[in-house]
């Protein structure tokens, strides 16, 4: 519903050592083909000291410290193989290489939608197992779906959140957005917060407007449930509890225009998900609204997952305010099959109209719920 106003192994020049591969019954071979065994190594290798050798280990796990490039050679000016993130698991090789007297390493790593063999600078290595979970840049999980993206820019933001194996997928990830109505879940979780704070429960009359809201985009509940929660004042009240920024409420009449970053919504959702935000009835309650959207309201996530998915989630579209006359659009949800779940947020703008952003979200939410769930 629109919301208006009122709403390789080559190294060029470098030299390289090679160590004795020795790996143990259960790692993988040395070709690397198989798509989930980088993980498996990674998750099965011992833990070793986390200061880097002057001789690679010998298929050995390692995580990503907090960002790094795999390149196809050990060089930094050299075709870009991957971006990784903080804690992602990879395998070190037997190969090593020094250039301009920095160690390089050789690794593997995998994703659901891709794989690959890539070096990196020795200082960008742990082989100490971290703590937190793993993230990547969305070229991590599909190249062809970061390409596309890139050539969109800042006019749009993506977080995959994979819960299934705790990896976190980034495009313009912190970036802000109109939130439209997808403003309308964090108006719902604030609204059950301070009941739960009050010791009661949601009237027959607000259990309609909690309805009305999420499952027809009904804006006039909306803006009952606003007024009701204290609107900005509320808003920011909750989020601040539950430990999560990135989101701007507007003012009475104008919430639809609050802004809001894909990594943001993905956070509420991850705590509605997992049960750390709301009690189990009032949660299922608002998973069970956001499960039965009507039919014009599923677009992006409610079209475009895989079949059989079970998916709960609430979209957005309005009229930018910058004078453009442009349109923003977004989708986001929890998608779940059988033992595999992740969430997606999807935030448009600067879109030519909404059909424009409709294409936008619908191909996103395609392509991702395809490399996350490949057997759906």
């Amino acid at each position: 519903m629109v919301v208006m106003a009122a709403t390789g192994a080559g190294c060029g020049s470098t030299s390289s050592t090679t160590a004795t591969p020795n790996q143990p019954a259960s790692s993988a071979s040395t070709d690397r083909t198989g798509v989930a065994s980088a993980t498996a190594v990674a998750l099965s290798s011992p833990v070793v000291s986390s200061s880097p050798t002057a001789t690679a280990p010998t298929w050995r796990a390692g995580w990503i410290v907090k960002s790094a490039t795999l390149y196809s050679k050990a060089s930094d000016d050299g075709p870009v193989q991957v971006h990784l993130g903080a804690n992602f698991p990879i395998v070190l090789t037997p190969q090593s290489a020094q250039v301009d007297g920095q160690l390089w390493y050789e690794a593997s790593w995998e994703t659901p939608g891709r794989n690959g063999t890539g070096w990196l600078p020795a200082s960008d290595v742990t082989l100490t197992r971290p703590t937190g979970e793993a993230s990547a840049s969305i070229d991590a999980l599909d190249e062809e779906l970061a390409e596309y993206l890139a050539a969109i820019g800042s006019k749009i933001g993506v977080v995959a959140y994979d819960v299934t194996r705790g990896v976190t997928y980034t495009y313009n990830a912190t970036h802000t957005y109109f939130v439209a109505s997808s403003m309308k879940v964090p108006i719902m979780l604030t609204f059950f917060s301070q009941l739960e704070a009050k010791g009661r429960e949601p009237t027959t009359h607000e259990q309609s407007l909690l309805r009305t809201m999420i499952e027809n985009s009904n804006n006039n509940s909306a803006e009952s449930l606003y007024e009701e929660i204290g609107a900005e004042k509320g808003i920011n009240a909750f989020m601040k509890s539950v430990g999560i920024s990135g989101l701007t409420p507007g003012k009475p009449g104008w919430w639809g225009h609050s802004t809001m970053s894909p990594t943001t919504m993905v956070a509420l959702l991850t705590k509605l998900n997992n049960g750390t935000v709301l009690n189990d009835k009032h949660r299922q309650m608002a998973l069970g609204y956001m499960t039965h959207i009507d039919s014009d309201g599923r677009v992006g996530l409610g079209d475009n997952s895989p079949k059989g998915a079970t998916v709960a989630m609430k979209d957005g579209w309005t009229t930018a305010l910058d004078g453009t006359g442009t349109s923003v659009v977004n989708t986001s949800g929890i998608v779940t099959l059988g033992s595999e779940t992740y969430i997606l947020s999807v935030y448009t703008d600067g879109n030519r109209g909404f059909a424009a952003g409709w294409k936008i979200v619908r191909h996103v939410s395609y392509v991702v719920g395809e490399r996350l769930m490949p057997g759906a």
